[in-house]
């Protein structure tokens, strides 16, 4: 037998283990509830830049349709020529504050080419939402012809 105060099984040796074994689990513990709550604030923000996202895409193609309907307009009267031109095209910023589109706006912009004696148009439209940080922006581009 060995003295008491050198066994390795004695209870003057075990004491405090317990105690270190509580902290590690607790430290365990709380570092994964800050992973938790970190993984928490990442998945909100994505899915914040998705709904932006969705908004300034259907703002950007909106903008190109109306574009499109404003350069080549079905109904024309007779005083015009029937000829498309980038004049008739609002190329203007509309912020959609007002539409209940809060921190969303959108433009236009057209340019006319002439190749081999046919008028090509290029639109470009985009749309942007949100505020700060949390700001998406899409750009859709669209060639056409007469």
């Amino acid at each position: 037998m060995c003295p008491e105060q050198l066994c390795a099984s004695s209870p003057a040796r075990q004491r405090g283990s317990a105690l270190m074994v509580a902290v590690f689990v607790l430290l365990l513990g709380g570092l994964l509830l800050a992973a938790l709550a970190k993984l928490g604030v990442f998945s909100s923000t994505a899915l914040i830049y998705e709904v932006q996202g969705q908004r300034s895409y259907w703002l950007a193609r909106s903008q190109l349709e109306l574009g499109f309907a404003q350069l080549f307009p079905l109904k024309t009267n007779a005083a015009s020529s029937g000829v498309a031109s980038c004049v008739a095209v609002n190329q203007t910023l509309q912020n959609w504050n007002d539409a209940g589109w809060p921190g969303c706006s959108s433009q236009l912009s057209c340019e006319e080419k002439n190749v081999d004696g046919k008028a090509w148009f290029l639109l470009r439209s985009t749309g942007q939402c949100g505020e700060g940080t949390l700001t998406t922006s899409r750009v859709l581009v669209a060639e056409v012809s007469q």
